[in-house]
This record gives structure tokens, sequence and C-alpha cells, in this order.
């Protein structure tokens, strides 16, 4: 149970081969991170530890480990880890050395060392391989965004540096600054990240820009960074998706766009991988492999190389201006792999491709069931194997979309078809949390596709849906609700979640998520501060409902009081909701309060999860009786929920919400009607396959490239119910209909 595992990935072996996973543990498992160990065989490894999250009693929730092992090629490979009863350091056989100075920061790595300036993000200047310093003393021209017709630089300004972490197999320094115009003034702001490995001559540099400006619009028009060596080179770019092709020449050059996207076949899950971009300049004396990640998804991008040097156009001048609204960002990360002179093209390929699709060790199933960071039953026994089936196909069935606003994010045909779009496809935002549901569907089947697509619908969130300002304080650091182009929505409670920030800090280690998870949850209480929110009927049923679960999410994530605080107060307004009305009723047209089964559902389950906050008789009173008063109303003729109480509404609309409602409501009762009337809703929801693959690739209006027809939130908005349905429906007997014939064989 105790092991990481890593998949057969690559052909070729990789020797202190860089990589990072993040444990969970039980309460009380591992007080002293120092305690775990990693073992390759009978071999200690060197290990680099940070507790990035604590349980009540202090123990490490979440603990963050940085390994160098040998992998094979062509094979799979097992560690194992173990909790020791005293501490243990293994020394490791290279180590990566930090040095903050007046003129900045210093790293060396054994073989490659430089400077990460005070006075401008270069990224790095006073670069050193073996010792050599083969590129002059800043190699690099600085980063140039050009906004509005202004080209605006980083270099010669002042930035704020930040060793977040300081060896011994790994270090990351964070640096904050601004685009600065000619006359020096900042401008627009960014924040830099560089990371660096123990024994490695390559480096991982990224860039986010962030409009932060009294402007509502400004038109981005052009980002690139130039390497220039101060000599002559020979150059190559290599670009594929199945074998990557290399061309060399005087001048190499190659553009990534909307075009190049429509036409290219590509089989891959893009969460995970797409493709293959980089280019090389080398001489005898060393040379630069600089390689885009992700650059297809993230399109458009541009590579070219002569003699004099490389251009990495993160945003190419050529692709035209694209509208950048007040409180976007966009973060782009790229490899910059200096060797010596003589390493050949087919090795540059292997790193940018391991960095494109890098090895990660997987914790076994029973492992996240025994130490459930997550704390709610997400790990149900006897789980039917059509189930399984079919929640792979909600996860990958949704709409691919491409391009640098959109990778990470999908439209929702229904929403569009609605008009609400204005004629343009409605993004959903990942509304419904997808990024914690794929986490949670990661942690159940250990799929890699389901972990990578949690971090991308994450990355997603931290740069385009997420406003990084806005001087009206109900925009100011929320998530924008299902729009057109993402951002020109507005923000409400029902539309913001916190628990799949947190766990993209928990899986890697990025403080930008925890503080993105505070950001929203403090919007959300800015929300529920306005003298509606806390009125009876006043506002949908559903504003709460979601404001209680990033609540709880927080108090279950971070243990703050605040959190457990909001969390009561909103639990306070319900039960007063139900006592004035007798039910949830909420407001909806002039004249009518109906009952609107799939708002009051994820309203009940909101309150089923704080029973995990405090065990209040009160709220499983309340859970019982709205679920009672749900049957009795909105139940059609053929037992299912239909979609509002009005007769103009009551269409077959069975909602997954209902599921996870009931199955509280058996909880609490132990009725196992509830668990029959939840059984039957889910036979319905298979029996529909909305949006599930199919449909040709076209290029929106919006400028993306998008694949496939459908939901863009078909695996949110179902898969947290079904798990926790499932959870007493399997062991009961009652999903056996749901099974495939035979037992499976593996």
């Amino acid at each position: 149970m105790n092991t990481l595992y890593f998949e057969k990935l690559s052909q070729f072996d990789r020797v202190a081969e860089p990589v990072t996973v993040s444990v969970p543990l039980a309460q009380g498992a591992l007080c002293d991170p120092q305690c775990l160990v990693v073992r390759d065989g009978e071999h200690l490894l060197a290990v680099q530890r940070r507790a990035l999250a604590h349980w009540e009693d202090g123990s490490v929730k979440w603990l963050l480990l940085h390994l160098q092992p040998d992998l094979p090629g062509n094979g799979d490979k097992t560690l194992h880890f173990e909790i020791e009863s005293e501490p243990m350091e293994i020394p490791s056989p290279q180590s990566v050395a930090v040095e903050e100075t007046a003129a900045g920061v210093a790293v060396d790595t054994g073989v490659l060392a430089f400077l990460i300036p005070a006075a401008g993000f270069w990224p790095v200047q006073e670069v050193e391989l073996e010792g050599e310093r083969p590129w002059g003393e800043s190699p690099f021209g600085g980063w140039e965004l050009v906004v509005g017709g202004e080209s605006l630089d980083t270099a010669g300004g002042a930035v704020q540096l930040e060793v977040e972490e300081a060896g011994p197999l790994r270090a990351v320094v964070l640096i904050r600054g601004a685009q600065r115009r000619c006359d020096g003034t900042g401008y627009v702001a960014f924040r830099g990240r560089v990371t660096a490995y123990a024994g490695k001559s390559y480096i991982e540099v990224e860039h986010q820009f962030i409009h932060g400006e009294e402007e509502e619009e400004l038109t981005l028009e052009g980002l690139e960074l130039r390497f220039v060596p101060g000599g002559a080179g020979e150059v190559a770019l290599g670009e594929g998706y199945y074998q990557t092709a290399v061309q060399k020449g005087a001048g190499v050059s190659m553009l990534l766009d909307a075009e190049t996207m429509l036409y290219q076949a590509n089989e891959h899950f893009i969460d995970s991988f797409y493709g293959d971009f980089w280019v090389d300049w080398r001489n005898e004396r060393g040379g630069l492999t600089c390689s885009i990640h992700q650059a297809h998804q993230n399109f458009p991008k541009r590579l070219a190389a002569d003699a004099e040097g490389i251009t990495c156009a993160l945003y190419p001048s050529e692709a035209g201006p694209v509208p950048l609204l007040q409180g976007m960002g966009k973060t782009h990360r790229i490899l910059l792999h200096f060797h010596a002179g003589d390493l050949s093209l087919a090795e540059c390929g292997r790193r940018s491709l391991q960095f494109q699709l890098p090895d990660r060790p997987a914790l076994d199933r029973a492992w996240y069931e025994a130490n459930n960071p997550w704390v709610e039953t997400w790990f149900p026994a006897g789980l039917p194997g059509r189930l399984l089936t079919y929640l792979n196909e909600l996860h990958d069935g949704r709409p691919q979309a491409l391009g640098m606003f959109h990778f990470g994010d999908a439209p929702d045909s229904g929403y569009t078809d609605q008009g609400r779009g204005g004629g343009e496809s409605v993004w959903v935002n990942n509304e419904y949390d997808r990024p914690h549901c794929c986490a949670l569907f990661y942690g159940l089947t250990g799929q890699r596709r389901a972990l990578d697509s949690a971090l991308v619908c994450a990355r997603h969130w931290l740069d385009v849906d997420l406003c990084h300002y806005s001087p009206d304080p109900l925009l100011h650091g929320g998530l924008k609700i299902h729009t057109r182009y993402h951002v020109t929505g507005r923000v409400t409670p029902s539309h913001e979640w916190t628990e799949g920030f947190l766990d993209y800090y928990f899986l890697t280690g990025r403080l930008e998520g925890l503080e993105a998870a505070v950001s929203v949850a403090e919007n959300v209480l800015r929300h529920m501060a306005r003298p509606e929110m806390s009125e009876p009927g006043a506002t949908s049923v559903r504003e709460g409902g979601w404001a209680l679960r990033a609540m709880v999410g927080m108090w279950l994530g971070t243990g703050e009081e605040r959190w457990r605080d909001e969390s009561r107060r909103i639990v306070d307004t319900f039960l007063q909701w139900a006592d004035g009305y007798g039910a949830l009723l909420a407001p909806y047209t002039s004249h009518s309060m109906p009952r609107v089964p799939f708002m009051i559902s994820l309203t009940v389950a909101s309150l089923g999860r704080y029973l995990l906050v405090a065990d209040d008789a009160r709220v499983k009173n309340l859970i019982v009786e709205v679920m009672d008063d749900l049957i009795a109303h909105c139940l059609g003729p053929d037992g299912i929920f239909y979609y509002k109480e009005l007769p103009s509404l009551q269409r077959t609309a069975p909602t997954p919400h209902a599921l996870e409602a009931l199955t509280y409501a058996f909880r609490i009762s132990g009725d196992r009607r509830y668990l029959e009337i939840a059984a039957r809703q889910f036979a319905a929801l298979l029996d529909r396959s909305e949006g599930l693959r199919g449909g040709g690739k076209r290029i929106d209006a919006s400028g993306a490239v998008v694949q496939g027809m459908g939901g863009g939130r078909i695996f949110a908005d179902k898969y947290t119910s079904i798990l926790v349905f499932a959870s007493e429906a399997a062991p009961r007997g009652l999903l056996d209909w749901c099974e495939y014939p035979f037992a499976a064989v593996k």
C-alpha cells in the first residue's frame, strides 16, 4: 500500500530523474516530516520534504516529496516509503545551492550556475555550465510584452525575489515585478518562477502577466523572450506529436496557430499531452534548447532561431491583437536546457518530451482510502465496472479546447444555444469544481490523465477565470460565472469554488493555489455580507448552498476558524428559511416561489458536508425534512425529479445532486427508501449520454479551436454526488444491476 508506482513511459533510461509527489497522511501518522523515508529496493533515496498542511493535532496532513530515482526505459518501477521512529536524512550525491546576495539570488546545481538578478527579470544571467561561461554575462534580452501598442520590458526595474525552496534536490525562486515602459514606469504586473534541480543543466522558467490596471480592456499584441549568446551558431527546430520532425538550416522558424491546430489530427487526451516543440542553438562552446510547455494547447506560439540566437514568442505578433480584460492573467512555462556543444539533438528532444510528459509516481488507491485527506467517503467499496466506465466517459467526453486563454476550460452547448453568449460560445469556467472532482477521481482510480486534468483546469482558473484585480470588491478576487470569453460575466457565490484550488496546492506545493482559495473564499464572504444574502427567501437557495460548500472546504483544508464561523452563520440562515416558509422556497417569476430540485438538492448536499464540521441535530432534521418535501412535491409520474415546480418547467430532469442529498437523508434516518429513490434517479442519468464525445473541430468566435459538442460540465456536475450515493448503495446491492457480467480479469 505504501508504494510510489511509476508506469512505463519513456523507452529510454532516466538517471536521477527529478520527480515530485504529494503524500496524504492520516491524523497522527507523521509528526516529523524527516521521519518519512523512500526506498528503491534496499537503497534509501535522498528526499527533499515539505509539509503543506497539518491536522488539528499538529501531525502532517500533506507532505510534498522531491526525489531523483533512476527509472528504466520501457518498464515500470515501484518505490516504497515508510515512516521511521526517528528522523532520517540521506545525503544527496549532488545538491543545489542557493545564496541570496545584493545582486540577486545565485543558484548552483553542481553543473549549472546562474544569477536571478534583483534588477530586472531576464530571467537569468551569468550562466555557467561546468564552470565555463560560454554565452556572456547577459544572454537574455528580457521579456518583452506588447500591450496596446506599447512595448513593455522586465529589464532594469527592481523585482522582489523570494526563495520558496532551497534544496538539496530542488530550488525554486519566485519573482514579482512589473513590465515597464521605456521611461521606466511600471505598467502590467508579472510574476516569475525559476526551478532548478541538483545535478541538472536545465531550468524551468515561468512568466505570468496580470492585467491589474484601471482600463477595462487592453490588447495583447506580443510576448517574447530573446536569447542572444554573442556569437554565431548552428540551429535546429523540433515539432511533432508522434515522431518529432527536426528542421535544420541557417534559420529555422515555426508558427503554431489556429490553422495548425485545426488540421493536425491528434488522438491524445490534451490535458496530459499533445506534442513536442523546441528550438536549439549551439556552437563549439555550448548550446541552449528552449522548449515551450504545452505549446500546441496554448497556441499561438512561435519558435525561431538563426546564427545570432533564439526568439521564443509566447504570443507572436503575427497572431494579431487579442483582448486582455481586466483581472485576466496568463502563465507560460519554458524549459531552458543548457548543454555542451556536442550533445545530440535526439537527447535534446528527449529532455523536451520529458518536460511535456514528465514521470509522476502514483500512490496506491488503498493509501488514499486509509489516509483520506478529503474526509468524505470518496473511496466506496464494490463500485461496479460499468459505473467506472461511465465516469471515464464523463471525464473524457467534454469538448476539448485549444488556445492560450481557453485551454483547461470548455464551452457548453446548452448555455450557448440558450443565447447566453450573445452569439458567441459560453465557457463554463470549470463550474461545479472540475479541478476538485478530477483530483478525487485520480485518488480513486490512479489514472494519470485525471490528475493532469485537475492541474490543467486549476491552472486555467488561476490565470483566466480568477479576477486578479477589479475596483469592485464584489468582483475582485472572485471566480467569474460561465460567460462568453470567460470573464465578461459577474461573480456570485453560486459559481465559486475553493476545493479545487486547495487540491492544486496540496498536490503541487504551489502556494498560489492556497492563496487563490483564500481569495475566492474572502470574495464569498463579501457577497454573503450583503443584506439580501442573510434574508431567507430573498435569493436563490443555491447562493448560500454553494457558499456553504466553499466555507466547509476551506475549514477542512486549512482549519482556520473563520471559515467554520461563516459555515455556522449560513446554516442558521437556512434553518430560519425552512421555518419561515415551511420549505426552501425561493423567488423565480414575480408571482412565484417554486421548489427547484437541483438547487435545493445541492444545498442539502452542502448541509450534509457541514456535518463534517459539526454534528448538529438541527441540520440532520432539516436534511430529512427538506428531502421529504421534495419527494412529496417534485417527483414526476415516472418517479424522476422534474426541473422546477412550475407547470411550465415540470420536464423530466434527474438531477445528480439529488443522489447526494438523498444519501445524506438515508445516513441520518436509516430509511432505505431514500436510497431506492436515488437509485431510480441514477438509472435515469445513465440513460442520458449528454455530450459524450463526437463532433468535429471548429474555430470558435473567440479564436479557440474546439473539438466536440455537448456539455462542458458533464463530469463535475455529477462526480461527487454519484460517489457519495455509491458509497451507500453499492454495499447494499442497489447497484448490482450496473455491473458487467463476469468478474474483472487483471
